[in-house]
């Protein structure tokens, strides 16, 4: 990990007390960054650190982050920008906390996040990991993820995940740092690293819910992740379901419930498959772009054609500003609307 020891914060005793480091990288997005940062100086939990990484950015973050004096605060500025799963990396190692989340600069937290997470950690210390329900933001409307059981066994939330009946975000999701550490982080050149990281851990353990809206997620305002081309989209998201899939056949599993997960992994990769192909079109690629991709990866559509054909078609006929119509009504059917009280 290239750079100096991050400054801020008092010396490791006083640290001890650290449950949860809450991990935001960010490049280049200083009017974002500060609610990130607020909201999650804003906890009620004591028992927590923030740790910012400013990742080579040319803007004012570097202004932003000397502008707070917390001690819980810790910062680091990169001279260059590195590669996103290298910078992740350095985030998970530089953590002192027990359990980790991670944090987009554009994303935010409730104030009860951290007590909350923690709590459910205390009370079940054997989860694979920690998730909450939460809002996400797509343009003006505010979307929320459904609600699930505080304790649920791998197998049933790989099932409703996969079906679409739970969602996970990392900006709402706590692992444990020794965990991240465990498997190695995430490998050179991953461009999806929150379902390269929960996939390894699912099958660890139950999966932990606070039925509570406690964080919210940015969609479509600039994400990495609607810039990220079709084929890799798809690459990566086979890579986590086949690593899935190998783990699966290691368990004495009945024959229909490993067919039934196999068969909602593929529905759900044929559909992720058509959303990137959308949200591309979105961001203005060209129509021989998505016509490369569709001859490149188009079989990855065949789980579940019903769904992908009709996002394809249209996001090839469309112009860029109505694809993004489109790749909006997208994900605001994938959550019940509702508002922000």
């Amino acid at each position: 990990m290239a750079g100096a020891r991050p400054s801020g914060g008092a010396d490791e005793q006083a640290h001890a007390g650290v449950r949860l480091t809450i991990a935001i990288p960010t490049l280049n997005r200083a009017r974002e960054l500060r609610r990130a940062i607020d909201s999650a100086l804003a906890q009620s939990s004591p028992a927590i650190e923030v740790l910012v990484s400013n990742n080579g950015s040319t803007d004012d973050t570097r202004a932003v982050l000397e502008s707070y004096n917390d001690p819980r605060l810790r910062t680091h500025h990169h001279a260059m920008t590195i590669p996103a799963a290298e910078h992740g990396n350095f985030l998970i190692e530089t953590a002192r906390g027990e359990l980790f989340l991670g944090l987009s600069d554009d994303d935010y937290l409730e104030p009860q996040f951290a007590e909350r997470t923690i709590a459910l950690y205390d009370r079940h210390p054997d989860v694979a990991f920690v998730h909450t329900r939460c809002f996400t933001h797509v343009g003006s409307a505010v979307l929320a993820s459904p609600s699930a059981p505080e304790l649920e066994d791998s197998l049933s939330f790989l099932r409703g995940y996969f079906a679409g009946r739970r969602q996970l975000f990392w900006c709402a999701c706590v692992t444990r740092t020794g965990d991240l550490r465990r498997i190695g982080g995430l490998p050179p050149g991953t461009l999806i690293g929150d379902m390269h990281l929960w996939t390894q851990l699912v099958l660890s353990g139950p999966v932990g819910c606070v039925d509570e809206l406690l964080s919210h997620y940015t969609y479509l305002a600039g994400n990495s992740s609607v810039r990220i081309p079709v084929c890799e989209w798809a690459r990566e998201n086979r890579a986590a379901m086949r690593r899935l899939t190998e783990q699966l056949a290691q368990r004495q599993l009945p024959h229909d419930v490993r067919d039934g997960i196999d068969r909602e992994m593929r529905r759900f990769l044929a559909r992720a498959t058509a959303n990137q192909i959308a949200l591309n079109a979105s961001r203005g690629a060209s129509k021989r772009a998505l016509l490369r991709a569709l001859r490149t990866c188009g079989a990855d559509l065949r789980g579940n054609l019903g769904a992908a054909v009709p996002r394809v078609l249209v996001a090839l006929l469309l112009p860029p500003r109505l694809a993004a119509a489109l790749a909006r009504m997208v994900v605001a059917k994938r959550f019940r609307r509702t508002t922000v009280a």
